[in-house]
């Protein structure tokens, strides 16, 4: 898991926060909110458990992943 430190010992299903999960992918709280408003084209997968939103870890991950964008040539 590239995106997490070495020294940060990680279960991939572990449930994560909103907040946890705006502080992992340096992304405003807000983004996930609207993204869960805006329905299945706007973040990554969500649970709602009793009262709480969470995220399992192992899907922000597989989210992020997906969002990579691929381009031409690197001209530098």
């Amino acid at each position: 898991m590239a995106l997490i430190s070495t020294h940060t010992r990680v279960v991939a299903d572990e449930w994560l926060s909103t907040k946890e999960v705006a502080r992992l992918t340096k992304l405003s709280v807000s983004f996930f909110e609207q993204a869960r408003i805006r329905g299945r084209d706007g973040g990554p997968p969500w649970h709602k458990i009793g009262g709480s939103v969470r995220y399992r870890l192992s899907e922000v991950l597989a989210w992020l992943e997906s969002c990579r964008v691929t381009g031409g040539a690197c001209h530098a």
